[in-house]
């Protein structure tokens, strides 16, 4: 009697196992990894304060008013925005246009008008402040 000796190069049904378990735990791994590391790099607020005065004067607003909790600025297409912080978000919003989310977890925005520019105060839920100033041209209708 001849026996035929198989020598195919295929994983048995344990190896298969073994080797998806290991797949499995080295993906859990790197989703725990990314969730902390997602945690420990969010911009300091000043940064992030200092990146939204920088991107409204990019951007060519106006100033219109300041109020001691937000501030009416005038677009290029000369719609009116409102910066001001609504539900922990500080955003730029105007009535049907939407709204521009320019930074989270803000608790409190004080501004305070002085003859050049505008001083902006924010404050976060940590209890952190940070201070920024935006220069803008002044519109036709400053109040």
């Amino acid at each position: 009697m001849i026996m035929l000796k198989s020598s195919s190069a295929a994983f048995t049904l344990l190896e298969s196992l073994i080797a998806l378990m290991v797949t499995g735990l080295v993906f859990m791994t790197i989703q725990f990894s990314l969730s902390l590391l997602k945690t420990q790099t969010q911009a300091p607020l000043d940064i992030t304060l200092r990146a939204v005065t920088r991107q409204i004067e990019v951007q060519k607003y106006t100033f219109v008013s300041a109020h001691t909790d937000h501030v009416i600025l005038k677009n290029s297409e000369g719609k009116l925005m409102d910066l001001t912080v609504h539900n922990n978000k500080l955003q730029l919003s105007a009535s049907g246009a939407g709204q521009i989310i320019m930074a989270q977890n803000i608790s409190q925005l004080m501004v305070f008008d002085r003859t050049t520019h505008l001083e902006l105060e924010v404050v976060n839920y940590q209890g952190q402040k940070a201070n920024g100033l935006l220069y803008l041209q002044k519109g036709k209708n400053h109040v």
